[in-house]
């Protein structure tokens, strides 16, 4: 036997593969945004079902006699695969949280622009933290992170398992509040500059009642809130991907 040649595989294990691995595509970050066009997402997890099979590494379970019990199975390796997907999507929905808070508070609310990320309009800051998230993803390899745990997932939750309800409640629950806290957490210093601005702006019209402040309080809160933006942008970043790490460590068991 060639030892480039893959090991013999049944033709039903790229099927049950692929019900998993091809609903986590539809909602991975960086795999399942709108410019992505469909037939490459459906490609790339067809791929990766094959390779997975042929590398027997899984011990696969027989095929069901019933196709009733072949429906069963398919249908709970796509919920599980959409389960996988949508938790690592909190990080990117935390990501669009901060950037809407940042806009309501630094000027931008009214700066609409097209986020390529959702495929609809959305906030300036929205939309460039949103974009520089996806780079950071792929430039950090953190992709690949995302893929192992995506094979991995057979071990902590095999073919044919069971998810407990409860648990899964419990798993989104918390990622939904860890989302909250994230997005809160990288909007966090753009609200205190935004805080501590208005604060001086109106101590200044006090202080100088002839002074017309709304001709300098747009600008200087934008060109504030730029700067602690910039200053902020990579600890900001850092915190969405480390709840982008905690989102899929669960599928590793």
């Amino acid at each position: 036997m060639s030892p480039f040649a893959l090991p013999p595989f049944e033709p039903h294990a790229v099927w049950i593969l692929f019900a998993r691995l091809g609903s986590a595509f539809l909602l991975l970050p960086g795999f399942a945004e709108a410019y992505v066009p469909a037939r490459l997402r459906l490609a790339l997890a067809l791929m990766t079902s094959l390779l997975v099979a042929g590398s027997g590494l899984l011990d696969l379970p027989p095929v069901p006699s019933e196709p009733a019990s072949f429906a069963a199975l398919i249908v709970s390796e796509i919920g599980i695969g959409l389960l996988i997907g949508a938790t690592a999507r909190f990080a990117l929905a935390a990501v669009h949280l901060a950037g809407s808070l940042i806009a309501t508070n630094s000027g931008l609310a009214g700066a609409a622009l097209f986020d390529p990320s959702e495929a609809t309009p959305g906030t300036l800051p929205g939309a460039f933290l949103s974009t520089t998230f996806l780079v950071l993803l792929f430039a950090t390899d953190a992709h690949s992170v995302l893929l192992r745990r995506l094979v991995g997932s057979y071990e902590g939750l095999p073919i044919g398992g069971v998810l407990w309800v409860g648990g899964v409640g419990e798993l989104c629950a918390r990622l939904g509040s860890e989302m909250f806290a994230t997005g809160l957490a990288m909007a966090a210093p753009l609200l205190a500059v935004s805080l501590l601005t208005n604060l001086a702006l109106g101590l200044l019209a006090r202080l100088v009642p002839t002074l017309h402040v709304l001709f300098i309080a747009l600008p200087m809160q934008l060109l504030l809130s730029l700067a602690a933006l910039a200053l902020s942008l990579g600890a900001s970043l850092l915190l969405a991907l480390r709840l982008l790490d905690r989102g899929t460590a669960w599928v590793t068991g």
